[in-house]
């Protein structure tokens, strides 16, 4: 009877593992269609990168590079109010030019980082190690760039999926890392009212691949070979700028990482969301009942005309994101 016990044991053990195997290796996120919101940011191909400042780094606690673009804050305004300008999905620094441009016209010195696994910015691109290290990177870069030094009015800001890690920065213990947070298109959750089915078909997802190597990350890689490598979201192919939601693959890079994604979802609230009235990808109508259900004092503003990308490219968005921070820089 024991031995029965035991085979039949042994079987289950056998088709289960065989299930979490064939879901691994097969499951594919499947390739969406042409996004509604362009396959670029509106203009780009106009843009002066002559203008794109040099890239510089600092070193993270765990001796990987961590990249960042530096607007100095123009002469006669005052060098103490900093941006921290975080990218949207597959981005880096480099697309945030117009919009960190935008800001230090309005007074700020502005740090457009690259996110580890984006940029040059950590060991891997696409991934990172552990839980939380978005979050320690950030405080990293806070002491090595020197701005946790006594008067400096400290901002994070950042776009789309980016704006979803400046919700959860905010919400969570590390919130006391800067003074104020402005969440500019965020993506707050697949569940969310301000969601569109879908990301409104902006990427395809591989549901099953998901749940499967969610319940084996705790045994680590090393019980299916390969397993923290296979992509699990697609977002198409040439699809090379920042768009929201979960980290995907840009052409010519991995698919992101299961721990990364899920490391740039929002806990709670952030100070300020500006969003396009014409978001491709969220409703934008969403926000403002949303944010006030969690916290009345978070302040939420439209801005006419303007779609997801625009956001961060068009003068009127830009313009309306730099009045936004004014505002909680205390001017």
């Amino acid at each position: 009877m024991l031995r029965r016990t035991l085979v039949a044991l042994g079987a289950l053990v056998l088709i289960v593992g065989g299930a979490f195997v064939g879901v691994i290796a097969f499951d594919s996120p499947a390739a969406p269609p042409a996004l509604a919101a362009g396959e670029s940011i509106p203009g780009i191909a106009q843009w002066n990168f002559a203008e794109l400042p040099k890239v510089q780094s600092l070193q993270a606690r765990d001796g990987a590079p961590l990249n960042y673009r530096l607007y100095p804050g123009r002469a006669g305004q005052a060098a103490d109010r900093a941006v921290v300008l975080v990218h949207g999905s597959t981005g880096s620094g480099v697309e945030m030019l117009k919009l960190a441009q935008a800001l230090q016209a309005a007074g700020a010195t502005v740090y457009a980082i690259s996110l580890r696994g984006h940029g040059g910015s950590g060991t891997a691109n696409g991934d990172v190690s552990y839980r939380g290290q978005l979050d320690d990177d950030l405080a990293d870069l806070v002491k090595g760039l020197g701005l946790d030094k006594q008067g400096v009015h400290r901002t994070l800001a950042g776009f789309s999926s980016g704006g979803g890690l400046v919700l959860r920065i905010a919400g969570g213990p590390q919130a006391g890392l800067f003074d104020d947070y402005l969440a500019i298109s965020p993506y707050i959750a697949q569940d969310s009212p301000t969601n569109k089915p879908n990301s409104g078909g902006w990427a395809g997802v591989a549901v099953p691949r998901i749940v499967a190597l969610s319940l084996l990350e705790e045994c680590r890689p090393a019980v299916v070979p390969g397993a923290a490598g296979r992509p699990f979201r697609h977002g198409g192919q040439g699809r090379q700028q920042p768009h929201a939601g979960l980290l995907v693959p840009a052409a010519g890079q991995p698919a992101a990482r299961p721990r990364l994604a899920r490391r740039a979802g929002p806990r709670q609230c952030a100070d300020r969301i500006v969003v396009g009235a014409d978001d491709e990808l969220f409703n934008a109508d969403q926000f403002q009942p949303m944010m006030q259900a969690i916290n009345p004092r978070i302040g939420v503003a439209v801005v006419p005309n303007q779609g997801h990308l625009s956001m961060i490219a068009d003068p009127a968005a830009t313009t309306a994101i730099a009045a936004a921070w004014r505002t909680l820089a205390g001017d």
